[in-house]
């Protein structure tokens, strides 16, 4: 279940105030707490209504109306995203946030459950929101806090992409239930991030049942990739299977950003891979066959989503 907790703006943010070294460490403090308990999603702050605009409809008409909105007491001044087991521990959490007020007055903050797709009637147009996927959403929406990404490119330029995801999450969650399944997405969560700690891997994003890690070394990418797999191997269950793609090229980099095709190529190989499996790209191959050191199934062509063209995919074989 995600909740959004939605700060209430003040005068004092309308009016561009910012936040004192004591709001933002106490903000700091609960979202550490947050991100420690494995339960952030986003958070930000938004600029004054000054700096925004609204859209009127009026029949088939659309009016731009700029700011600021000085008459309306609805306006927001920043959010948080967190996914938990119930609306219980949401309201936990959320009164747990700090008074976020900029004045000495009064404050007040609001909490509202995101839809699902689960709670839409289930036809073609739900069928397509599937389709755009988890992994899109991590390929697309890498801009959250993490560090600096510079040590994850390789001399010359290049970044070895990895992007996981749990296969049949959705039916997963409807088999165990919200709580075991989160109980069962943390134990993941931190399985994965064991292994991208030990083979010097980067975690660009994560959200909701997958990641996005980048590695300046294709064998190390490649090498984490076995070892995420052999960790869950010698779990005693198979509730958990996780499929892996793999892809090294030259993403464009924009701060602490990554994107471009070889993002989209990596997040396809994944997508078209089969729970337990580990897929990569030709190149990947290329650079870390020869020192014999993996083992690959035969290369295969396969069309990819979005993409033009047959692209060359071969298995890794990870099993001890």
């Amino acid at each position: 279940m995600r909740f959004m907790i939605l700060v209430k703006a003040s005068r004092s943010s309308e009016a561009g105030g910012k936040p004192t070294e004591k709001l933002l460490s106490e903000q700091v403090t609960y979202h550490e707490e947050l991100a420690e308990a494995d339960i952030l999603q986003d958070a930000a702050g938004l600029k004054s209504s000054s700096h925004g605009w609204r859209i009127r409809y009026v029949g088939d008409e659309r009016t731009v109306v700029e700011g600021p909105f000085m008459d309306s007491n609805d306006l927001i001044a920043g959010y948080t995203i967190i996914r938990v087991a119930s609306r219980d521990e949401a309201m936990e959490w959320s009164k747990r946030y700090p008074k976020p007020s900029l004045e000495d007055g009064d404050a007040e903050i609001e909490v509202r459950e995101f839809f699902e797709l689960e709670d839409f009637v289930q036809g073609p147009a739900v069928a397509r929101f599937r389709e755009i996927g988890a992994l899109d959403l991590i390929a697309n929406d890498v801009a959250q806090g993490r560090p600096d990404l510079a040590s994850a490119t390789a001399p010359n330029g290049t970044v070895t992409i990895l992007f996981t995801d749990i296969e049949g999450s959705t039916q997963i969650t409807e088999s165990l239930g919200d709580l075991e399944w989160m109980n069962l997405l943390r134990e993941h969560n931190e399985l994965v991030r064991e292994q991208v700690a030990r083979h010097s891997g980067f975690e660009v994003k994560s959200q909701g049942d997958g990641f996005m890690l980048a590695f300046p070394s294709a064998r190390e990418a490649l090498k984490c990739a076995i070892d995420i797999q052999r960790a869950l191997g010698r779990r005693n269950s198979d509730d958990l299977r996780v499929r892996i793609g793999l892809h090294t090229g030259e993403p464009v980099r924009d701060a602490d950003d990554f994107y471009g095709k070889a993002v989209n190529l990596a997040a396809r190989i994944a997508a078209e891979a089969r729970g337990s499996e580990i897929l990569v790209s030709s190149l990947v191959r290329e650079l870390t066959e020869s020192a014999g050191e993996f083992t690959f199934g035969g290369p295969t062509d396969a069309e990819l989503k979005g993409l033009s063209g047959m692209y060359r995919l071969s298995t890794v074989r990870w099993q001890e």
